[in-house]
């Protein structure tokens, strides 16, 4: 895969991060699916990222 895409990919899991921490301080959405989100992300980020490159 090219760069420019992983890193656009990569962009769009912080994008998701981020938008997830919104909802949750506005409390739209519980504490599990907060967690959720964010091992979903760092799973991702960690192990299937790199792999994708």
């Amino acid at each position: 895969m090219q760069e420019k895409t992983v890193k656009i990919i990569g962009l769009a899991v912080l994008l998701v991060v981020v938008l997830n921490l919104i909802l949750f301080a506005f409390v739209l959405i519980n504490w599990i699916i907060f967690w959720g989100v964010l091992a979903a992300a760092f799973f991702f980020v960690k192990w299937v990222l790199p792999r994708m490159k």
